[in-house]
């Protein structure tokens, strides 16, 4: 008798236990689902700012630099064909640098696209992880669902660092290649 009083007595609290552990992670979960699109909303909002601050700030760089290359020509006298070539290969340098930069701001979307893109998939994740975590009905199952939840997660960290330097990397090369270009044109003329 007393061991099924015992087993009875175990199994009550392990319900009440589970009944718990599924009270605080619906919880969690909603909080953490909040918190991940509050995130992800600020985030995007702080890359389009960023990029159209940037873009803003490269045109101004640029109209500021044709008027004081402007000036500069000015001042010192030139004129004629020399003048009309510095004032060419200005507005080509200027031209590159606001190419460039504009293909900064372009990675600098992707990567937040990139990176709201992993917050949304990990809210449905740990959506999906307290519905498994309300049907177990053990600590070892409750434990088994963590530590899966625990493992996809960094897992996935990992793969969108890595997809975030890969963009990173290949929008770095494009805008050198844009100032490159420019540079060897340059010299061509130069020489």
């Amino acid at each position: 008798m007393a061991t099924r009083n015992d087993t009875n007595e175990q199994n009550k609290a392990a319900d009440e236990a589970a009944r718990t552990a599924r009270t605080v992670t619906d919880k969690a979960a909603r909080v953490g689902e909040q918190t991940a699109r509050a995130g992800a909303d600020v985030a995007r909002r702080g890359a389009e700012t960023a990029r159209d601050s940037f873009q803003a700030g490269l045109n101004t760089a640029s109209e500021s630099f044709r008027r004081v290359a402007d000036q500069f020509t000015n001042v010192l006298g030139f004129n004629g064909p020399q003048a009309e070539e510095l004032a060419r290969r200005s507005s080509q340098n200027i031209q590159a640098l606001t190419e460039a930069g504009s293909v900064l701001a372009r990675g600098a979307q992707e990567v937040s696209q990139e990176v709201f893109g992993f917050v949304q998939e990990r809210v449905r994740k740990n959506a999906d992880a307290v519905n498994q975590i309300a049907r177990v009905r053990s600590v070892q199952d409750f434990v088994a669902v963590q530590s899966d939840l625990a493992r996809d997660n960094l897992e996935q960290v990992i793969e969108v660092n890595k997809r975030v330097a890969e963009t990173s990397l290949r929008i770095a090369e494009e805008a050198g290649r844009v100032i490159q270009a420019q540079a060897q044109a340059n010299r061509r003329r130069a020489a």
